[in-house]
């Protein structure tokens, strides 16, 4: 059952993926082995980027940097070790057993703090140790990857130096581009107990940034700790408040609380958006933010799990770079245009070159992407329907039409009568995915067409382009297909293994054909299977994205057997993954999927536990959130529903699907209900009215 307690890592292991880690959105630590005799403390802070002037090799230029560890050299043999994290109260300790004796190593990131603290009681230890601080080189993570394209000249940054002030100890690594970054750190220590208080201090700009990370430091004595130490406790214990959710399956049960843990750690609504590593580096050749998956996933999880303070800090790195945006599209189209390419740093900046009459066979392919940011925007409006907010709303309308823009640029109609895209565009990850009218741009542009359609007539529906955004719906060509399915784009097939469903997504995440349709649930499934059948290339996330659709076709058993792969074979001791180096994307997918076994909203109808698998016979949650901002907790016991509740904390109307056969409805509060013909249950609720519905018995 849900009490967010100890996740285990036994045994301890020498990589990240077999250590224990915390985190506060900015900075972070992980803790594992490092040989037979020493215990490394990886420390990461998420906004630390290069940030050269823009280039080709933005990979390069514009790349996060990993910081350095710390180094626990023992001096004696371990012989066992293993590692907990506590996750009420954030923090980590790894247990090592030497034949001196034991001796823990604990860390915790506070969280209302850039402090990290890093704690060895040593009691019982009989050996002395060594700590040291190792930086890593400031260059770019690519640079390591021989398979990576290198620029033909890369000037390295500064070699960084040591130094000391009184009691504190740092590394200052400066920058070319400006500024720099430093990690100070320095003991407090007792008989039984050291402590080593961390921080780590960036800047893009001027020298001074030492200088003020040393003096924040200082200030931050054994009471500011006490101080923060109660705040981290009671910060977590409120995060985690937000919502929950109880299964059956243990292991199941343990990975989902370590996601909603592992959001927190890696970003909050004041801090940094989560790219592929969060606060956790390690060689990488993905060291930026990737745009065509790995963010749409990353924070799928985020609204249903009633945490938009976490899904506010990717919408507020969209609104803080729509200048990049616009440069992003070529020149003609900057005027009314903005869109984003497959990679970028913080500021977003990653070209789209696709352009009528401009021919790009020679172009990289993540520079012929042109859906990504109406599927990026995706997640905005999530967020808006989960607010309701007219600020959010008026936000996400003008960058939405601007993105939709770029694509309608590029369309032409037909001697038919039916737009298509008519410049070739690139379909994430197929190899032969250069192609006219790929299902993933087509997917995305019909779901950012509609979206747009339903916002504008939320204001009257009087935009000057309401018309044009109908006929181009009502015209565009059908997405193409053949006897297996739907294919990758117009004349390409899916005849080669593929780990990413952008040739699927009409199916999920956009529902536009879905198991409603009943005249289209053929096409579904031998599209999924015909998908799922050439296995080579599949990976984690090709297993939540199946699971996603399975659980939309209400069958959980299939969803959890493809949930059950990505578990047993793809993540990892402590729930993190690798495709080449850490990426974050998939578990937090995973944990999408799990949700949405419990609750969908799609097809304007929320559905209540609708794709169950039959061995979790128990199963509850509480407080996630649905579309139009509304609460909902629900119970189910020995495989059948018996309560649902609705709050409504703006007002509105919402459509519900349940399983229970005969359901009595109880209003608390102004709102009223109509049971439909069809089973469902239409409810009107004022702000704060909450529905109850039980089995009528």
């Amino acid at each position: 059952m849900a009490g967010f307690g100890q996740f285990k890592v036994a045994p301890l292991g020498n990589t990240i993926y077999e250590g224990v880690f915390t985190g506060n959105g900015l900075l972070g630590t992980m803790t594992y082995l490092s040989g037979e005799k020493s215990v490394r403390v990886d420390i990461g802070r998420t906004d630390v980027y290069d940030h050269r002037a823009n280039s080709a090799d933005k990979l390069f230029d514009k790349a996060r940097l990993s910081l350095g560890y710390f180094n626990l050299d023992l001096s004696c043999a371990i012989e066992q070790a293993k590692g907990d994290i506590y996750l009420k109260d954030a923090y980590a300790v790894a247990t090592i057993v030497t034949d001196q004796g034991p001796i823990n190593v604990k860390t915790t990131t506070l969280s209302n703090a850039n402090i990290i603290l890093l704690e060895v009681l040593k009691k019982n230890f009989k050996g002395r140790y060594t700590l040291n601080w190792i930086a890593d080189s400031a260059i770019s993570p690519r640079m390591k990857f021989s398979y990576t394209q290198k620029p033909k000249a890369y000037l390295p940054n500064p070699t960084g130096t040591d130094g000391q002030q009184g009691q504190i100890k740092f590394y200052e690594q400066p920058l070319t581009a400006g500024g720099g970054y430093t990690t100070a750190y320095l003991l407090r220590s007792s008989k039984d107990l050291d402590t080593y208080v961390i921080t780590v201090g960036y800047s893009q700009a001027g020298k001074d940034f030492t200088g003020k990370t040393l003096d924040y430091l200082q200030k931050f004595n054994a009471e500011k700790i006490n101080a923060s130490l109660r705040e981290h406790r009671q910060w977590w214990t409120d995060y985690f408040n937000a919502s929950t959710l109880e299964l059956p399956d243990p292991i199941y049960q343990g990975f989902y609380d370590m996601q909603l843990y592992k959001l927190a750690s890696a970003t909050r609504s004041d801090k940094p958006a989560m790219d592929l590593q969060g606060p956790w580096t390690s060689a990488t050749p993905w060291p930026a933010y990737w745009l065509n998956l790995n963010m749409q996933l990353a924070y799928s999880p985020t609204f249903k799990a009633n945490h938009l303070d976490i899904s506010n800090s990717l919408i507020q790195m969209i609104d803080r770079n729509k200048d990049n945006l616009r440069l992003n599209v070529p020149e003609p189209y900057r005027y009314n245009s903005i869109a984003i390419g497959r990679s970028s740093g913080p500021d977003l900046w990653s070209p789209v070159l696709l352009q009528k009459g401009v021919a790009l066979e020679k172009a990289s392919d993540g520079d012929k992407e042109l859906g990504n940011l109406v599927w990026l925007l995706h997640s905005y409006y999530q967020y808006y329907r989960a607010t309701l907010s007219r600020e959010v709303y008026d936000r996400l309308f003008s960058l939405l039409k601007e993105a939709v823009n770029y694509h309608l640029h590029l369309m032409e109609k037909d001697a038919m009568g039916k737009y298509h895209i008519a410049v070739k565009t690139y379909s994430p990850e197929y190899a032969k995915g250069f192609a006219y009218n790929t299902n993933y741009d087509l997917s995305i542009l019909k779901w950012g067409l509609k979206t747009l359609l339903e916002l504008d007539d939320e204001r009257g529906g009087n935009d000057p382009l309401h018309a044009v955004w109908e006929d181009v719906l009502t015209h565009l060509v059908e997405y193409p297909q053949n006897s297996d399915g739907f294919m990758i784009a117009k004349d390409v097939p899916y005849d080669e293994s593929h780990r990413h469903y952008s040739h699927l997504m009409m199916i999920y995440p956009f529902y536009d054909v879905n198991w409603d349709q009943r005249e289209n649930r053929g096409l579904i499934e031998k599209s999924i299977a015909h998908w799922q059948s050439k296995k080579q290339w599949l990976q984690g996330y090709s297993f939540t994205g199946a699971a996603s659709m399975y659980a939309m076709m209400g069958r959980g058993d299939s969803a959890l057997a493809s949930l059950d792969v990505l578990l047993n074979k793809y993540i990892r001791p402590n729930t993190l993954y690798a495709e080449s180096g850490p990426v974050i994307e998939t578990p937090l997918a995973a944990m999408a999927s799990i949700q949405e076994l419990c609750l969908q909203y799609w097809n304007g109808i929320l559905r209540v536990f609708p794709a169950v698998p039959s061995r979790w016979k128990d199963v509850s949650f509480r407080h996630f959130l649905a579309d139009g901002g509304h609460l909902i907790s629900a119970r189910r016991q020995n495989g059948a529903t018996v309560a649902v509740e609705i709050k409504s904390q703006y007002g509105g109307s919402l459509k519900l699907k349940l399983d229970i056969v005969n359901p009595s409805v109880q209003i608390l509060g102004k709102g009223q209900y109509t049971k439909e013909a069809d089973g469902l249950i239409l409810l009107e609720l004022d702000k704060g009215a909450t529905a109850a519905i039980r089995e009528n018995k």
